[in-house]
């Protein structure tokens, strides 16, 4: 950074209050009331640094507009909200924070693969109704350790749920993945994702969105599960079609499914998934622990070292993996 002139940096979305003080001591902090394409655009005429989080769209109409950007920070680990190849073309930096929610999505998956499998909201909902012996009667759940967890995407986060899944639940795994990954401290089998399907009681999504991700658990793929096996997606809404999703919940093709993420957030009134059976619904909050948040921030680290001329640490990588 030039001892003549403090960069400008503009924050989308606000981050947290260390974060932005740390910034304010480095540079000249605009904080943005609207994250949309149009004020986007206005505000990186003069920037040299833009951070953003989940909502904005940093387009490559944003990233030309940008004349003097040199890094973009998205506190987070998906950075399909960026256009990669625009930053790529204009010499623009992208630093995100790659394993800053490993452990709490994590965490989370299992938290919906336990909860659909033992009914827990639906019996905490008959024994308020004054239903208790009904419910106790009516939910005879398997037992985890007899099931198979098919992952579809081995990065961090997938890992880390096979991890817990093996190693505490004493779950059989098989996984697939576009790349080649492992040794593993478990034991997991690579398989094609036609026969994961077919033969998984639990199906967990961990993959980033991409062209050849987007609408890939659709009627097609649902076809291939068992009746007996259940959806869960805390990666990104759009993976699923949440319409054919929802038609196959209503048929009975597949057992249940856990949402944390949707194709539109907050999803309207009339989201196809609000009215399906047996469908346990959080609101994107996988990632979202103390500890979480605070490692998303930490990517004022990275913005800071471009700034001052340094490698960062976590530049993204082209794939945009999780």
């Amino acid at each position: 950074m030039s001892d003549e002139r403090r960069p400008n940096i503009v924050v989308a979305e606000k981050l947290s209050d260390d974060a932005m003080r740390r910034l304010a001591e480095v540079g000249e902090i605009r904080l943005l009331e609207s994250c949309g394409e149009d004020a986007l655009i206005a505000a990186v005429a003069d920037c040299d640094a833009l951070l953003v989080r989940t909502y904005s769209q940093v387009t490559a109409e944003v990233i030309e507009a940008g004349e003097r950007l040199k890094v973009i920070g998205r506190a987070g680990v998906g950075v399909e909200n960026i256009d990669l190849d625009a930053a790529r073309t204009h010499g623009v930096t992208v630093v995100h924070t790659p394993a800053a929610s490993t452990d709490a999505v994590a965490e989370h998956t299992v938290g919906l693969m336990l909860a659909l499998e033992r009914h827990l909201m639906l019996g905490d909902a008959m024994v308020r109704d004054g239903r208790f012996a009904e419910a106790r009667a009516r939910f005879i759940s398997r037992e985890l350790h007899t099931c198979t967890l098919g992952i579809v995407g081995m990065g961090r986060i997938g890992r880390a749920v096979a991890r817990i899944c093996v190693q505490g639940l004493r779950m059989r795994v098989v996984y697939n993945d576009i790349r080649e990954v492992g040794p593993f401290e478990f034991p997991a089998t690579a398989l094609a994702k036609d026969q994961l399907y077919a033969e998984a009681d639990v199906v967990s999504l961990h993959v980033p969105l991409t062209d050849e991700t987007r609408g890939m658990i659709d009627c097609k793929a649902l076809e291939r599960f068992k009746k007996s096996a259940t959806l869960i997606n805390t990666s990104r809404g759009a993976v699923v079609s949440a319409v054919d999703l929802a038609s196959a919940l209503r048929q009975g093709r597949v057992a249940g499914a856990g949402i944390d993420v949707f194709d539109d957030e907050p999803p309207a009134a009339d989201h196809a998934l609000l009215e399906a059976p047996r469908v346990l619904l959080s609101p994107h909050v996988a990632g979202r622990t103390a500890p979480a948040i605070q490692r998303m921030n930490a990517v004022v680290d990275d913005v800071l070292a471009v700034l001052a001329g340094r490698p960062p640490i976590y530049p993204c990588s082209p794939s945009g993996r999780r």
